[in-house]
């Protein structure tokens, strides 16, 4: 079993419940095989500069997360799209950080969780961070305005019936595309139009840029559509996390917002499973 864990499933006592499980064990004997993402270890990393977390926490945190990790680090998203598209290496791109460069990153994220001190990095990667914070305001505001949108077309009566028979099947046929071509001056930009070509012709070439694709075509679906769904600066961060369960079987979450509801409709009918900390637990229960 492949499993990738999302935040919320090292919060507060869900924590304490993964830590006191018998997951360590399991990894040791390669029953379980964890796989980490950029977005998890980054997000664990920020724990440093929030105030809702304290120093011993998100050490232990991070700790934890490096002694689990026995599958491997996911490559960030902008290094899978390259040696999907610019190198054309398509489904068989690296997907993963190089064994060596694995385990030197593993000893330097223990270092960082025992000596407790991000304070070089921290401020080394703070023009980052404000980029980082930027984008996801201009994202939010993009969700926002696509809310607005639907509402003022109701309002007008150009859509008529209730919004949920509205399916995502068919929003995705009339986006998927469009989108698709639009996001990949992020990959290349100099070669953004003959890249575009060549994943309309066949995106399914390219799994992960597809995969991403997707998640950002749901969130502009899942903003005009959910009215009452919390929007916020994050969603970028669930739809590139939930990417990866191309080559993973379970996630682990107790997001029940955006998260849940994308994974609910883009990667359960795949056959991907979502476990709460709880009932991951007792899950692993069953494999002791």
């Amino acid at each position: 079993m492949r499993v990738i864990f999302d935040r919320s499933s090292f919060h507060g006592e869900r924590f304490d419940l993964l830590y006191s499980s018998n997951l360590r064990q399991l990894t040791a004997q390669r029953r379980i095989h964890v796989f980490h993402t950029p977005v998890f270890i980054d997000e664990l990393a920020q724990s440093y500069g929030s105030s809702r977390a304290s120093a011993a926490s998100w050490r232990e945190h991070l700790k934890y997360a490096v002694r689990i990790c026995n599958g491997g680090m996911f490559l960030p998203k902008d290094t899978i799209w390259r040696n999907e598209l610019v190198y054309a290496r398509g489904p068989a791109a690296e997907r993963l950080l190089p064994f060596e460069q694995f385990v030197g990153f593993q000893g330097d994220l223990l270092r960082t969780a025992e000596t407790g001190d991000l304070s070089q990095e921290w401020a080394e990667t703070e023009s980052e961070r404000k980029e980082t914070r930027r984008k996801k305001a201009r994202q939010l505001a993009i969700l926002r305005e696509a809310r607005k949108a639907v509402a003022l077309a109701l309002k007008n009566r150009r859509l008529r019936g209730p919004l949920r028979k509205y399916p995502f099947s068919e929003y995705r046929s009339s986006e998927f595309s469009r989108n698709g071509r639009s996001l990949m001056r992020l990959v290349d930009k100099t070669r953004a139009k003959s890249l575009a070509d060549s994943w309309q012709a066949n995106p399914l070439e390219y799994p992960y840029y597809t995969a991403f694709v997707e998640g950002f075509v749901y969130s502009q679906y899942y903003a005009a559509i959910e009215h009452n769904g919390r929007l916020d600066g994050n969603t970028q961060a669930d739809y590139e996390q939930l990417a990866y369960l191309l080559w993973a079987d379970v996630v682990v979450s107790d997001d029940h917002a955006f998260f849940r509801s994308a994974f609910e409709t883009i990667w359960k009918p795949r056959g991907k499973r979502i476990e709460s900390t709880a009932s991951f637990v007792e899950l692993l229960n069953t494999l002791a």
